[in-house]
């Protein structure tokens, strides 16, 4: 069954891909007219780049070479360019419907081409410009009388691999250490790789301090690296991970976690809601842990107090931030039902492109006060 769904994935997600490709390519031929010797070149251009990426995703889960790092580059930033061609030749293509002319055509396109330069550069720009602190403050009377506040920082979607160097997660050890939290928690998809092969990133891991402890969930990429060997870098980083279980925390919170849905195809299993809450004590605040933000309705009707939840990374780009807001309700952002809240991250780091148009990059703090 797991074979079975593999294999429908991998033939899904590469005949969309190779189809965002021909749609791009035969819009900026038929655009610009472009010669038969032009156009063979930019055929051959658009065919290495749509492997570039395939390639070094493969490579960088099973070779750790400097050599790789340029053409792993390459093809992560080209995936962001062709995704964010599909948006803007999409509103041409829309706009040609009120004026479809040969000449609208080819001066849409010309502006395609600007628009689309221009929004690859702010996209690269956006995250060069560093993660910044998210602070959001609750209100509780559950909070103990001889406690006035709690403290979590959140962090999620790393995606750590060879692609992100020392220094940047070295700067999110040091911004998350700098706020103080009573517990620091990770919210799923820490690894895209195995850590301990590139750069001290184990160690930098082990950095990682707070007052009660550092707790993470598995996201859906723990199970695609594999997940025992997340769990091994985890133990050695004295990390604590949550597996449809709790612990309650100073004697004044409950922090509950749950294996990603991914889980369901693997050995662990998926997620268990009843299970992970499981002799509670909703007198006390009740933290939720889930890597998507999926699970919210029934976390509302099981009394938890606060959902935290990354995955959906606010789509990074268009259309996928788009399309992340019309398939998940609470795709990104603070909200409340009933008496329960929930707080989807932008996520700490990228996947994929290291772009981000309309969201930044974060580190979350939640202070729990009455």
């Amino acid at each position: 069954m797991a074979l079975i769904y593999i294999i429908i994935f991998i033939i899904l997600i590469s005949s969309t891909y190779l189809g965002m490709h021909y749609y791009v390519y035969t819009r900026i031929v038929s655009g610009l007219l472009l010669s038969a010797p032009v156009t063979n070149y930019l055929r051959f251009f658009f065919l290495i780049a749509a492997l570039s990426f395939v390639l070094s995703e493969f490579l960088s889960r099973h070779v750790i070479s400097s050599w790789i790092k340029p053409f792993a580059h390459f093809g992560t930033l080209w995936l962001g360019v062709i995704s964010i061609s599909i948006s803007v030749f999409l509103i041409a293509d829309i706009l040609r419907v009120f004026f479809n002319s040969q000449q609208f055509r080819y001066y849409s396109t010309i502006y395609s081409i600007s628009a689309i330069t221009l929004l690859t550069i702010f996209s690269i720009y956006n995250v060069s410009r560093g993660i910044r602190i998210k602070e959001i403050k609750l209100k509780t009377e559950k909070l103990p009388k001889n406690l006035s506040k709690f403290s979590i920082v959140q962090l999620s979607d790393l995606h750590l691999d060879f692609l992100k160097n020392r220094k940047w997660f070295n700067d999110v050890v040091e911004k998350t250490n700098a706020l103080n939290p009573d517990i620091i928690v990770i919210t799923g998809d820490l690894i895209d790789t195995n850590l301990c092969n590139i750069d001290d990133h184990c160690e930098l891991l082990t950095k990682l301090k707070s007052k009660y402890g550092v707790y993470a969930i598995t996201g859906n990429h723990e199970y695609y690296t594999g997940l025992e060997t997340f769990l091994d870098i985890c133990k050695n980083s004295n990390i604590n991970v949550l597996r449809n279980e709790k612990v309650t925390i100073a004697n004044c919170i409950e922090l509950a976690g749950v294996n990603d849905e991914e889980g369901k195809r693997f050995s662990g299993g998926g997620p268990d809601l009843n299970l992970a809450l499981k002799n509670c004590d909703f007198k006390k605040p009740v933290i939720l842990l889930a890597h998507r933000p999926t699970m919210f309705k029934d976390a509302v009707k099981s009394g938890v107090d606060l959902q935290l939840s990354g995955h959906t990374h606010a789509g990074q780009i268009p259309p996928v931030d788009l399309l992340v807001t019309l398939i998940y309700k609470y795709s990104y952002g603070f909200h409340k039902k009933n008496s329960s809240y929930i707080y989807t991250t932008f996520g700490t780091g990228t996947w994929g492109p290291p772009m981000r148009l309309f969201s930044r990059s974060e580190i979350v703090k939640i202070i729990i006060e009455k």
